[in-house]
């Protein structure tokens, strides 16, 4: 399927970050937590889940500070960094052909970014972008990019799609939101956008 077969009357195209823009490897933050916890990691996750913690980061309902506080006394972890580096494992790469992928597609639709994210994972992957890309962040693709934690708000609550659709003045029937997400894509769909999931290892480099 091609994007522009598929919607011909499409004017925006609004992409997640994680697993759409950049790579995730999600179960190694488990990973790396299970590592650090040994056998405090199943009750040290029931107790920050149960507190919602970490959708209260991404809502920035939270500072990192207190993020991180609240993962220390969970799990009786004290060393900050091993917390943070924990936290960012799942963080990967953005391959070169997606940032010319992005361009290429900026220049037939109007395109946002809108992802729950986080102080901590989107500080990283600036300073990734920096090392390896020369890039401060990823505003140039974008004509807005929409973080959960500075919006306070997140996917896949329908009040975050209407802020995006709202403030630009979108016609949702003629936008695509693209999320790796099955649950966000409900909530897109509530507001009248059209969704694609990227499911099963599907990128964003076969559909456009």
């Amino acid at each position: 399927m091609k994007i522009d077969q598929e919607f011909p009357k499409l004017n925006t195209v609004i992409f997640d970050l994680g697993n759409v823009i950049i790579n995730l490897d999600i179960p190694a933050t488990d990973r790396a937590f299970k590592k650090l916890m040994g056998d405090n990691f199943d009750s040290a996750m029931a107790e920050l889940n149960k507190k919602n913690t970490f959708q209260e980061y991404e809502k920035g309902n939270i500072s990192t500070k207190s993020f991180i506080e609240a993962i220390s006394l969970a799990s009786k972890i004290t060393e900050e960094q091993a917390i943070k580096n924990a936290w960012n494992a799942m963080l990967l790469d953005i391959p070169q052909k997606r940032f010319e992928l992005l361009n290429e597609v900026k220049k037939k639709y109007r395109t946002f970014c809108l992802s729950n994210t986080n102080e901590l994972h989107i500080d990283f992957i600036y300073k990734q972008l920096v090392r390896e890309n020369n890039l401060p962040n990823l505003n140039p693709f974008f004509e807005k990019v929409y973080l959960s934690h500075e919006m306070g708000m997140r996917k896949p609550d329908e009040e975050i799609f209407s802020k995006v659709i709202d403030e630009n003045q979108l016609n949702p029937s003629l936008c695509l939101f693209i999320d790796d997400t099955a649950g966000h894509l409900e909530g897109a769909k509530k507001t009248g956008l059209n969704t694609l999931h990227l499911s099963n290892g599907l990128t964003i480099e076969q559909f456009f």
